[in-house]
């Protein structure tokens, strides 16, 4: 690893004016820039979409809330190191980035920045000398300093080849550069500026070439400023944003200013009333219109879905649109349901959806549930057999959903082949006024083999 002190190639204030610009630790700021409170942090933050990002430290002063603050939310040292990384960017520090944070686990600000950072000092004085002129504004409101840098760097071993792998596949070191903004008496930095170098053999292995080690990337700025004594954090970075950034403000109206408003703004508020009650009402009835919505929609499951939890339900209610008397499983698995329809008559259920033809293993076990019933309970019904065949295909391109040997075994046992598709437009002509209950009804319980009635063998649709 290697320092060194260096000038610095200081961005213009026109370049600082088209950057993007971020505040983490406290908010609002002016409407040009983004800012978060530590507590309000996004989930979709990604502080590498931000030209600049300035990083509030102050609340973490209090012990209380450093300690419970949701660290889940905070930006990964990975989003840092590619902000730190990305040509003309700037990372301001207000406050002792070392600082500790949250409970079970705990992690170090110090973890967003680069894995080889100066060790810093907590001590204290009123001795402020060297000020750096581009930051005259800011210490004008610094009185007292509580921590300087020493000329001693601490690698974090943690991240540190992860870090080099993220920041450049070939690169094998660190350097860093430094710049002094503010000095003690004794020229103990305690603002500076750093700027971060990943080094390495390009094109070669570091461990068995020679070479010697080459600039693959060099960072943006990185910033570090005491917390000001005579302004709050949040005031400093409203001054940074003004002073550094050119950027305009707009004083954030106090409280006791709503006690004076002018003639032409009273209208103007009642209307803006009306439309926030009008639109909450139609939030309501867009809320229970959706519901109604997603009711009726749930029938078109009749035409791509299957089993117990899907499709039985649906054919159960819409049987039961239909007017049927339609009872729930004794025995789900056994049985899907039974019916009484409008005369009384009763009907043994059984819903099958499938990426095929019907098989005759079907027909047989509704036969044998009708049997079962009669024998143990002496119930006797027909056996209603509806199948959504070939449920993955679009409606005309499906195949026969019945073949013969199923065609002819249901005539035997007096069963009806009926198809989910039917009953959708069963279910489409009632709405519409154009199906007779009492003749579908009577087909149903009339047919032994598949069921036919004019009219639903067409797809019923919006047209």
């Amino acid at each position: 690893m290697s320092e060194a002190k260096a000038n610095f190639d200081l961005n213009s204030a026109e370049e600082r004016l088209e950057k993007r610009i971020l505040v983490l630790g406290s908010a609002p700021h002016t409407r040009q820039i983004s800012s978060y409170a530590w507590d309000r942090l996004p989930e979709s933050l990604n502080v590498a979409d931000y030209d600049v990002v300035i990083l509030n430290l102050e609340p973490f002063l209090d012990q209380n809330f450093a300690d419970n603050i949701n660290i889940e939310r905070f930006p990964s040292w990975q989003h840092f190191a590619k902000l730190v990384f990305s040509q003309g960017s700037e990372l301001i520090i207000i406050g002792q980035p070392t600082i500790y944070i949250g409970k079970n686990p705990r992690i170090n600000i110090s973890m967003w920045l680069p894995p080889l950072l100066p060790e810093l000092v907590v001590d204290s004085g009123e001795e402020i000398r060297n000020i750096d002129p581009e930051f005259t504004y800011y210490f004008k409101y610094v009185r007292r300093w509580f921590f300087h840098r020493t000329s001693n760097y601490i690698p974090n071993e943690y991240i540190w080849t992860h870090y080099l792998n993220l920041v450049h596949p070939q690169a094998d070191d660190l350097g860093i550069r430094y710049h002094s903004l503010a000095q003690t008496r004794f020229q103990e930095d305690i603002a500076f500026r750093m700027k971060f170098q990943a080094l390495g053999v390009a094109g070669g292995n570091f461990i068995d070439s020679q070479k010697p080690l080459a600039v693959l990337r060099i960072s943006g700025d990185v910033i570090c400023l005491p917390i000001p004594t005579e302004i709050s954090a949040q005031e400093a970075v409203d001054l940074i944003l003004q002073e550094r950034y050119k950027l305009q403000f707009e004083s954030t109206p106090p409280a006791w200013i709503e006690a004076y408003k002018l003639p032409h703004e009273l209208p103007i508020e009642a209307e803006i009333d009306r439309c926030k009650d009008a639109i909450k009402q139609l939030e309501k009835e867009l809320t229970a219109a959706t519901i109604r919505l997603g009711e009726e929609s749930r029938f078109r499951k009749l035409l791509y879905e299957q089993g117990e939890a899907a499709l039985e339900p649906v054919v159960r209610d819409v049987l039961r649109e239909l007017d049927a008397q339609v009872d729930e499983p004794k025995q789900p698995g056994k049985e899907d349901g039974r019916l009484i329809d409008l005369k009384q008559r009763r009907g043994m259920l059984e819903i099958k959806g499938l990426t095929h033809q019907l098989k005759l293993r079907e027909v047989r076990q509704l036969d044998q549930w009708v049997r079962d019933a009669l024998i143990d309970e002496d119930w006797e019904s027909k056996g209603i057999l509806i199948v959504n065949a070939f449920r993955n295909e679009p409606l005309g391109n499906r195949g026969e959903p019945f073949p013969l040997n199923c065609i002819q075994a249901a005539k035997k046992s007096e069963q009806c082949l009926i198809t989910t598709i039917q009953l959708y437009n069963a279910l489409c002509a009632l709405q519409r006024g154009e199906l007779n209950l009492e003749i579908f009804w009577d087909t149903i319980f009339s047919t032994s083999g598949v069921f036919s009635l004019p009219g639903l063998d067409l797809l019923c649709t919006n047209s």
